[in-house]
């Protein structure tokens, strides 16, 4: 076997969220690492490529948890790099005991903790646990790494989901707001302007924010959801505005306030909490600007607010899930 690595990594695959998230930052980093990308690693077809990788790595780093230490596969794997002599980290991921078959090869390790999810100093202290091991990585490989460029997932699918949503609420606003019945040239080209605009932004999201393949698809598919809504809603009220300055005076603080979601929006999906503050915020202004917008209704303003404080509790919901081991929510700053 020619390929040699810097880093073997062995833990369970019901830990594989969570350990690939610290395998790819020490790929990241500038280490070549060998694991188990797909979770397919677990027959006897594979024993021999399994054995040359422990062979051919200078560093064993076992992640411990409950899930691994009941693993026979992880306990071969650890006997087998004691055969060849490696340098063994163990890495415990939660207060688990080592199995007691492989007691005597952890035992008397030096091991470190990384508990509780992926943060900062987890990964700050893998990383200078693993440079004592092996030194720093070259180089080369890590401006070999830099100069791929990532597949980003599920763009298609998301662009066909931007184009139904854009055309969807461009039609809906326009029907919600009577705009056709006082002018229908108008409406129509609004409509279309609206879709167009409404694309154009999730585009720009799907393709080229920093923080798409971070987020979970449902934050994804939420972030498209709100953009297209609070986008389609201000540029068709904005060309209510066109109609007669009654109008304009009567639907400019609903463009404003629009206009602040979306700004709370890109915040959030950017790992601010000022955003998710600002659109409880909104929740506020379009409860209470509902009543002077729809001529003193009492209903109308009841009515937003419940659904909006609803929308907010699934949104905190959802941004509370773990993805790749920790929550969107323990993220922002």
């Amino acid at each position: 076997m020619t390929e040699t690595y810097d880093i073997f990594i062995s833990y369970s695959n019901k830990d594989r969220q969570l350990v690939h998230e610290y395998a790819k930052f020490l790929e990241d980093y500038g280490y070549k690492v060998w694991y188990d990308v797909k979770g397919l690693y677990g027959g006897a077809k594979f024993a021999g490529e399994i054995a040359d990788a422990i062979e051919a790595s200078k560093l064993f780093v076992f992640f411990s948890s409950e899930n691994s230490n009941k693993s026979e596969w992880t306990k071969g794997e650890i006997f087998l790099a004691q055969k060849y002599n490696k340098q063994i980290l163990p890495v415990r991921i939660d207060d688990s005991e080592y199995e007691k078959s492989v007691m005597i090869v952890l035992l008397p390790l030096q091991y470190i903790v990384c508990k509780n999810g992926v943060y900062d100093e987890s990964l700050a202290e893998l990383q200078s646990a693993i440079s004592r091991f092996i030194g720093e990585p070259d180089k080369k490989n890590l401006s070999s790494k830099n100069n791929e460029k990532p597949k980003r997932r599920w763009v298609k699918q998301s662009l066909w989901f931007s184009g139904f949503l854009s055309l969807f609420f461009a039609f809906f606003m326009m029907v919600v707001s009577g705009e056709y019945m006082i002018n229908v040239s108008l409406s129509l080209f609004s409509m279309t302007i609206t879709a167009f605009l409404c694309f154009l932004a999730c585009l720009y999201i799907v393709r080229l924010d920093k923080y798409w393949d971070e987020r979970s698809m449902t934050i994804n598919i939420i972030y498209l959801l709100g953009m297209t809504f609070f986008l389609s809603y201000s540029i068709m009220a904005f060309g209510l505005c066109y109609i007669s300055y009654e109008i304009f005076s009567l639907n400019y603080p609903s463009i404003i306030c629009a206009a602040i979601s979306i700004y709370a929006l890109i915040r959030l999906m950017n790992y601010k909490k000022v955003g998710y503050i600002l659109l409880w915020i909104c929740v506020f202004l379009f409860s209470v600007g509902s009543y002077w917008w729809l001529m003193h209704s009492i209903i109308a303003p009841i009515v937003i607010a419940v659904v909006g404080a609803i929308c907010m509790l699934l949104l905190t919901t959802i941004l509370k899930q773990k993805h790749n081991g920790t929550s969107m929510w323990s993220k922002l700053s």
